[in-house]
């Protein structure tokens, strides 16, 4: 193109518009029809928006495509009019285009003037301050950077609600991307929501764990459209908002008992509304669960007299308090529930000792854990302090007493029986007992048993007696021998319960001695060769089995 085309080309451009506008004012179109073919009067003016330099991000086709900021196909469409606006670079072609490519109609949404001053004005429901992505921005004529005939741009992003990125053409300029500030004097005059994204909750959060005092409840923050948005929480129970409940999980406290609880999550993006979702809600909180870590355990010998003592074991949280029942074969032993330790008394003999541990706290179910049960208790012991013992003359006729002796416990019931040879002895069943004849010769002991119920019997034996024997009495009969100066001794023995007296007698007189055995209890000695004189006789029994030995004494006449 020559310098001349160059220099002529704005003028031609004038004229054109210039014609084109007369035109429209010859055919007697109305007001409201004025300007439908395009969106300018005409072409003599300059660029829709002039911004400072800084403000651009990119500036044509290749330089924002390099930069990685497209026009969504419109340089490959913008030989089409969209909206009845001018084709090529044209804002208000770039903004209908971008919003039937949003998916609105090729039509206008509104009757009347399509230039850039006139979107706002006309379409005043949609329109506010608030910026969103897929907004159109739109300036009133000569307002910040724009021209006399108003400017819009596509809304690409809103960083704060201070500060968007749009892209845009420009009448008499080109394709760019800007930022654009409220501060740099440059902010739409308002921004108009034909067809904006919307911020969508696809799926509504998700609450997951038991609803149960202690259980900590977390939450999804639901499914978004798009999907890069911060997500706020808010906890509530029956409805009613959970003060400081604003994290993605919720502990539950006993305050839960029976309400049912919900979250809402709110979700938020700089240039979209933001928008909210509820949870279905739980079940009603149930009361929490306590767990046992430790079993509780029975310590101490299982036996009658011993005493038992429970370790309750160890659990979270802590209890509020810890109710003991002990147990024999598994049923409760009355009397001593609560009891951390447990005396075995004699009815327990033969029973296996347990006992349940049952954890209470407020806000939470009850929980028991049982102790391994012990052995069967075995029977007490009775204690022997001081033997039993006999006392009394062990003689024929002579009664003999035993005393039973000191035991623990004291109370121990005491059984006596005698014993002969360590035999025991027909009916000898009280503390004392006489002596019989068919003792004679025996050894006499006597047997104590005590016995207490819950406990085992024990047996005690007393010292055994001399052997029974009975005392005897001898009769002696002297006769004198008038020859070799002698004497003719007779001895006869009785002894109480013995039928015959048998054993040895020594007759010993002046030194002169002889012994005889007793047949039938008599013996006869004859003692000859005697000193005549008064002398002393000795009879002299040695003893049996059954007779004590005795000795006789008496003076005699020798003659």
């Amino acid at each position: 193109m020559t310098l001349r085309t160059r220099l002529l080309a704005p003028l031609t451009a004038a004229l054109a518009g210039a014609l084109v506008s007369g035109l429209v004012g010859l055919v007697g179109l109305a007001p409201a029809q004025a300007g439908t073919v395009g969106d300018h009067g005409g072409r003599s003016r300059g660029p829709d928006i002039v911004l400072k330099r800084s403000s651009y991000l990119c500036y044509g086709y290749a330089d924002c495509r390099d930069k990685g900021m497209g026009n969504a196909g419109y340089a490959q469409a913008n030989d089409k009019m969209y909206w009845r606006m001018y084709s090529g670079h044209n804002c208000t072609n770039y903004a209908a285009y971008r919003m039937v490519r949003s998916g609105m109609p090729n039509t206008r949404p509104w009757s009347g003037g399509g230039n850039a001053m006139y979107w706002g004005t006309s379409m005043p429901d949609i329109t506010d301050g608030t910026p969103r992505v897929g907004a159109v921005a739109w300036w009133k004529a000569n307002a910040g950077p724009a021209g006399s005939v108003g400017h819009v741009a596509y809304v690409e992003k809103v960083v704060s609600g201070d500060e968007v990125i749009v892209s845009q053409d420009s009448w008499g300029g080109d394709f760019s991307w800007a930022v654009i500030t409220r501060s740099s004097g440059n902010w739409p005059s308002g921004f108009i929501h034909f067809n904006d994204r919307d911020l969508t909750n696809e799926s509504a959060p998700t609450i997951d764990g038991v609803a149960k005092v202690g259980s900590v409840l977390t939450s999804t923050p639901g499914t978004w459209k798009p999907a890069d948005v911060d997500v706020a929480y808010q906890w509530y129970a029956d409805g009613r908002k959970i003060a400081g409940a604003t994290d993605d999980s919720l502990r539950l406290t006993r305050a839960r008992i029976d309400q049912v609880i919900t979250v809402t999550t709110t979700a938020s993006k700089p240039g979209f509304p933001t928008r909210s979702a509820r949870s279905a809600a739980t079940d009603a909180v149930l009361p929490g669960t306590l767990k046992n870590l430790t079993a509780p355990t029975i310590s101490g010998a299982p036996q009658v007299d011993s005493t038992l003592t429970l370790d309750t074991g160890t659990w979270s949280p802590t209890p509020d308090s810890l109710d003991v029942v002990w147990l024999a074969d598994g049923q409760p032993i009355e009397g001593v529930t609560g009891a951390s330790t447990l005396a075995l008394t004699p009815d327990l003999v033969g029973t296996t000792i347990s006992a349940t541990v049952t954890a209470r706290r407020v806000g939470y179910a009850a929980v028991t854990a049982t102790a391994t049960a012990t052995e069967p208790v075995a029977p007490g012991t009775i204690t022997v302090t001081t033997p039993p013992t006999i006392h009394g003359l062990v003689e024929f006729g002579q009664t003999l007493t035993v005393d039973t002796g000191a035991y623990r416990p004291a109370d121990a019931a005491v059984a006596v029986q005698w014993l002969r040879d360590g035999a025991p002895i027909d009916g000898a069943t009280a503390t004392s007992y006489q002596i019989q004849n068919v003792d004679l010769g025996t050894r006499l002991s006597a047997r104590v048993t005590l016995t207490r119920p819950g406990y085992s019997a024990d047996v005690v034996d007393t010292d055994s007696t001399i052997p029974v024997r009975s005392d005897p009495r001898i009769r002696a009969q002297v006769e004198r021998l008038t020859t070799r100066h002698g004497l003719r001794v007779t001895v006869g023995l009785l002894a109480p319960g013995v039928d015959v007296v048998t054993g040895p007698v020594v007759v010993r007189v002046a030194g002169v001695a002889r012994a005889v055995d007793l047949r039938n209890g008599t013996a006869r000695v004859v003692l000859t060769g005697l000193p005549p004189g008064t002398r002393t006789m000795t009879v002299r029994y040695g003893g049996s089995p059954t007779v004590n030995r005795l000795v006789l004494t008496r003076d005699v006449r020798v003659p």
